[in-house]
Order: C-alpha cells, then structure tokens, then sequence
C-alpha cells in the first residue's frame, strides 16, 4: 500500500503527439487512439509493478530496524502486525528525537546533522536546494534511521472534502503551486510552503438550523441523490466545524509556534524539519530515503512550539501559522548514508496520468538486489509467486488466460 504521493508541479501537454492524431486518416483514427490507450494501460501496469516492488524493499528495511530494537511482532507474517510494529518503533523513536531537540540535547540522541544547499547532481536552477548529510557519527547513518520530519501546515481530509478539493482549496489559501504537496493514505495533505486559510467564525460556529442549511445548500449545488453520500457531506461537514472550534486548536493560551511558516526560523528550533526540501533522485538513481506517515504525541509534552507541522486552517484573528498538529511524515534512510550524500525521495508521479507528470521527473530506480530470489527476504518476489499460483489455478479452472477484468473481480488477486 502506498503511504505517500508527492502531488505534481503542473499540468502538462505534450503537444506533439496530440497534433500526430490530427494528421491521421478518418479510418485509423480509432485504431490509433486505440494503440494510445493500450500504451498507456501497459505503462501503467508496468509503473504500478515497479511502485510494489519499491515498497515490498522500504518495508523490508522498517521491519529490519524495528525487529533489532526488539520489536519481535516486525519480523511477522500479518502485513497489518508488521506496520503496527513499524508503527510503534518509529513513533517511539520520534518522541525521543522531540524530546531531545527541546531539551537542547539533539547531537546525544541524533548522531549526525544534516544541512540544506543547492542541490549537485541535479539540474540547474530547477532542482534549487536540497538536503544532505553533513556529518554523522563512525562516517555513516545506518539504514532505517530516522533522519527528518516533513514540515507544513496540514489539512485533514474533511476540509479538502468540504472545501472543493485540494485545487480549489489551495486556490483559497492563496497558494498557486502544489509542488511541496505530500499526501498521507487517508486523505491528510501536507503543504511544505504552509498555505493556510482564516475562516470566519460564520463558517464553523453553526447551531443546528445553520448547519442543516449549509449541507442542504451543498446536497443541491451538488445534486446529490444517494443517502450514504448525503451523510458523508453532513459528516464532513460536523468535522469541519469541530475541529475550528477544537480547543487544542483555538485556546486563548495555545503554544502557537512562533517561526510563521519561516523555514529558517523553524529549521533554527528543529533541525530535522528539512524533509520538505529533499529532491527527486537523478534519472537512474534510486531514493536513499523513504517517508512513513506518523502521528506525533506533542500535548502536553512541553514542547507543543517545536512541532514540525501545524493545522492549516485556523479561525480568524488567530497568529499564523497555527496550532500545532500531530500529524508529520518521517524521512527515514533506505540505506546507509555517508557525508555529503544528496538526500532523495521518490516522489512517485509515474502514476499519475500520462500527462500531469512533470517534464522533469524520470522514476527513480529500484533499490535493492534486483534478482533476489528469496521471498523470505524479499516480499516482492513472494507477491510475484502469488500473483503466478492464482494465474495457474485461474487457467485450469477455465481453460484461458485471464483478462485485467478477471484480475480486478477477483478479490485474490485483487489483493495482491
């Protein structure tokens, strides 16, 4: 399951080839734009294997760090129990990194540093800035370690929801590029450039005749006709307005961080708050670091200020950037890391649609032994075996190959 998605620059046309289908005959005109469409399923099969092949090697490493620390349950069978236990070893690793950087006592916990600086191996000036490794400790961080935060303003999934969309949302906070844009599975978007939005008390402080109105009003713009939507917009609705009026979120004294969206103000107080500025490897590289989505415990810490993240959306009149928010994305490294390496995380626009991709972006390449053979090593290879089993027993029941409708009915294969 894909974790992260890192949103594209822009919408792009590759105007060439529209302009080939104009010169074609009225009779292979639909023969060709069938060939299109075909080019681009494959690509994407193709793409998507690659993406599980990529995440079958970043848990491989999580599982590998959490089992050394002890979590015994990483080094299991159940996917869901391994993640549990990813889960709980990185989230403890966080609150002790956080806990350091507030006690001024980072360098004990975190044995290396990182720095931001224009970017050597990439092109120029489009990669501008990246991160890199400064120095660390015996000269190498070691796989699985935890190396940044990915810092920004947060909007939660009912707010896009109830807002438009992330486009129409982004548009409202004033922000016209989705460049530093990372999403969560779930919904929770990350904008490392900190968009946010005020909303007037008259949006959020609703009795229940407003709200009623409000979702009313909604279900006709919409012309929404099935009951289960219409709940889910009264739903999204009910969060909106909680969350705007969430004490943690709007209390007189809230510790609201004071570097306001500042990336050097912040970087001064969290020195791991850098994760928005890592690249995209070169074309033919492969990323050196992977993100996981965690949730930090920051209430009633102490250090509620130092939190790389803040909500996005906050009532009218209150300081920017914020209140702070619990939900971050970690960067942790895919494998061993010396100085002066270039930090890179595969954005992953290969699946996005042919034409959003951006025009700079090549996928990066597997990491990893590409011809491991032992599943037990490498959980790619025993999703492969899967997919192969369940083609035979397919095969032998009907007597033919099956087709992607096969595959996407199946709730087997559809799985794997």
């Amino acid at each position: 399951m894909s974790m992260l998605a890192r949103f594209p620059v822009r919408r792009l046309c590759v105007a060439g080839t529209r302009r080939r289908w104009f010169t074609a005959s009225a009779e292979g005109l639909e023969d060709a734009l069938e060939r299109q469409e075909l080019a681009k399923r494959a690509h994407k099969d193709i793409q998507i294997a690659r993406r599980r092949r990529r995440e079958a090697d970043d848990e491989m490493v999580l599982c590998q760090s959490a089992a050394a620390a002890g979590f015994i349950e990483a080094e299991g069978k159940d996917p869901e129990r391994r993640r549990r236990a990813i889960d709980q070893f990185y989230s403890e690793r966080a609150e002790t990194v956080m806990a350091s950087i507030a006690a001024g006592r980072m360098r004990e916990v975190v044995p290396f540093s990182l720095e931001v600086a224009p970017s050597e191996d990439l092109p120029q000036p489009i990669a501008g800035d990246g991160v890199f490794v400064k120095d660390a400790e015996g000269g190498e961080i070691p796989a699985g370690t935890l190396l940044a935060f990915y810092p920004g303003s947060v909007y939660l999934p009912h707010e896009v929801r109830w807002l438009g969309g992330d486009g129409p949302m982004l548009e409202r906070a004033g922000q016209h590029t989705s460049s530093h844009v990372i999403g969560r599975v779930g919904g929770i978007l990350i904008d490392g450039l900190w968009s946010g939005i005020q909303v007037p008390a008259s949006e959020f402080d609703l009795d229940e005749e407003a709200l009623s109105a409000v979702v009313a009003k909604r279900i006709e713009m919409e012309n929404v006709t099935s009951d289960s939507v219409k709940n889910a917009v009264r739903a999204d609705v009910e969060a909106y307005c909680a969350g705007l009026r969430n004490r943690r979120r709007t209390r007189p004294k809230l510790d609201v961080p004071d570097h306001c969206g500042q990336p050097e103000k912040l970087r001064a107080q969290n020195p791991l708050a850098v994760g928005e500025m890592i690249n995209h490897p070169p074309e033919g590289r492969p990323a050196n670091v992977m993100g996981w989505p965690m949730d930090l415990d920051i209430f009633g810490k102490g250090y509620e200020h130092l939190a790389p993240n803040t909500y996005a959306l906050r009532p009218e009149g209150m300081p920017g950037p914020g209140a702070p928010c619990p939900h971050t994305v970690i960067m942790v490294a895919a494998h061993t890391l010396r100085p002066g390496d270039e930090l890179y995380l595969d954005y992953g626009c290969e699946l996005l649609e042919l034409e959003d991709i951006p025009v700079w972006f090549a996928p990066a390449a597997l990491r990893g032994d590409a011809v491991e053979k032992d599943p037990a090593k490498n959980p790619a290879i025993a999703v492969r075996d899967e997919l192969h089993a369940w083609r035979q027993q397919f095969e032998a029941r009907h007597g033919r190959k099956p087709t992607r409708h096969d595959l996407a009915s199946d709730k087997v294969a559809a799985a794997l």
